[in-house]
């Protein structure tokens, strides 16, 4: 055999091996996410959970994620299988669909092992025997949540009981065998999904979202799934516990909406930051030009109702038009939560002014029960009975407070995240311990809670929010979280 035959050979033996390789690794691919195909094309709402991804952050095994669903059951040292069944290293999906059910999709990883394990849940009460119909086994969980799987994923639906588990079992069955092209994984909610790698995501359409959130989704003109979506996502990074939710514009209504946010929010220049006090309760700040601010809070009825009021004892409206860049917001003690009443000597005003202007005739602010007196020409005082606020300008930044003159202060938190307070456009802080210690006794809060020294709450765009919830350094908080007892 000639050398040139011998190269075709080996060249033809090559490509008939790469071939295959990309057919094997192709198909694994497509097969991947094959058992999500049960997803209703129409769902209303999509949720992503990657246990894989919040078991490495922690630390942890599968075998340690079976302790803990295992805890998690009455008769938890029953169970003695090494697996529930359930494949917990792959996605498992949870959804609303349109008919108002809701349903949670997983891979198979043992069928045996999760009939075993039914067969437990059955002998304590929890589910129904296995049946065999259409095709696919069904049991009953919990009397109202009906269950259909096959070898390779479990599909769980409900609440319903009655005929209407009937008529549930009907749509499951259609969803247990669809294809994938005609499942939700070609949905634009799934699709908006895939743009999210956190351990938890989910994608909402605004119909199902609670009334409470109905008046804050209409200040961004979102109405409906054709308006916009929501993506959420939870990730947690050593010791921060991070919720993300952005509101993904369809309509040119709600991008016309988001834009003109933006231009009245700027990016923070943190100028505002040297006059943060070492031990502050919260910190919020904004940037803002103060003749839109204006034009904004008097398009609410209530805040120009309370403008006039004001406006009768200081030339409020002047003030607020000399705003031109980063206006700070402080908390200096819990005590103001012993009152119903904000205490004003609590709260610390400061803000960026284009010009001091607005106090040439400030000493003749004031009517017959508050009385404003001119301490310098920059420097004024409104008593208040036996107490009084302090207001004035110190090198083009404003300040109002229960102390007299602009105090510099130096907050180590705020100082080292200068950085990304300076790439937003809304940045509030809460130190929560001083905050627990107050409303713990009288409030019900989780036992977690008590490892998160500060809430973090940004917007970075307009639609785009973060909160974030920060334990001390050097503590895993998602080991911390899944440990909880």
């Amino acid at each position: 055999m000639n050398k040139s035959r011998i190269l075709l050979i080996i060249t033809i033996a090559i490509v008939v091996t790469l071939v295959a390789i990309a057919v094997t690794f192709f198909s694994l691919r497509k097969s991947s996410d094959a058992y999500a195909s049960c997803l209703p094309y129409d769902a209303t709402s999509i949720t992503r959970l990657d246990a894989k991804s919040f078991l490495s952050a922690a630390k942890l095994g599968p075998k340690d994620l079976l302790d803990l669903l295992r805890r998690t059951r009455d008769n938890q040292d029953s169970h003695d299988t090494q697996s529930l069944g359930i494949d917990v290293m792959r996605p498992i999906y949870a959804f609303s669909s349109a008919t108002g059910n809701f349903g949670i999709v997983a891979a198979m990883d043992d069928i045996d092992d999760f009939e075993a394990f039914l067969e437990e849940e059955s002998k304590a009460g929890r589910a129904s025997e296995i049946t065999r119909q259409r095709g696919f086994s069904w049991a009953t969980i919990g009397e109202q949540w009906l269950l259909a799987f096959d070898k390779e994923k479990a599909l769980a639906m409900g609440p319903a009981v009655g005929a209407a588990q009937d008529q549930l079992r009907n749509e499951m069955a259609r969803l247990m065998e669809q294809e994938k092209k005609d499942s939700g994984l070609q949905s634009s909610i799934y699709e908006e999904l895939k743009k999210s790698d956190e351990p938890l995501a989910a994608v909402v359409a605004p119909e199902i979202l609670p009334d409470a959130t109905d008046s804050f989704l209409k200040q961004f003109s979102v109405s409906s799934k054709n308006d916009a979506l929501l993506r959420i996502s939870l990730e947690t990074d050593d010791n921060e516990l991070e919720m993300d939710a952005d509101i993904i514009a369809k309509s040119p209504a709600v991008k016309d909406h988001l834009n003109r946010i933006n231009q009245l929010m700027r990016p923070i220049k943190g100028s505002q930051l040297n006059y943060a006090h070492a031990d502050n309760v919260a910190w919020m700040a904004l940037n803002v030009q103060g003749s839109e601010l204006l034009d904004v809070l008097r398009s609410n009825q209530t805040v120009r109702t309370a403008l006039i009021a004001l406006n009768l004892v200081l030339d409020l409206d002047r003030i607020i038009r000399a705003i031109d860049g980063d206006v700070a917001l402080e908390l200096t003690s819990t005590d103001i939560f012993d009152s119903s009443d904000i205490q004003i000597k609590h709260l610390y005003l400061t803000a960026d002014v284009a010009n001091s202007d607005f106090l040439s005739n400030a000493s003749t602010w004031g009517n017959q029960l508050i009385g404003v007196q001119a301490l310098t020409q920059q420097d004024f005082a409104v008593n208040l009975g036996t107490s009084s606020v302090y207001f004035g300008v110190d090198k083009n930044t404003l300040y109002i407070s229960g102390e007299r003159g602009l105090t510099r202060g130096e907050n180590a938190y705020l100082n080292d995240e200068r950085s990304d307070i300076r790439d937003s456009r809304f940045y509030a802080t809460v130190a929560l311990p001083q905050v627990i210690s107050r409303l713990g006794a009288n409030t019900d809060l989780p036992a977690a809670v008590n490892n998160f020294q500060r809430l973090v709450f940004e917007m970075e765009d307009a639609g785009e929010f973060k909160l974030k919830l920060i334990a001390p350094r050097g503590m895993n908080i998602a080991r911390e979280l899944l440990l909880a007892e």
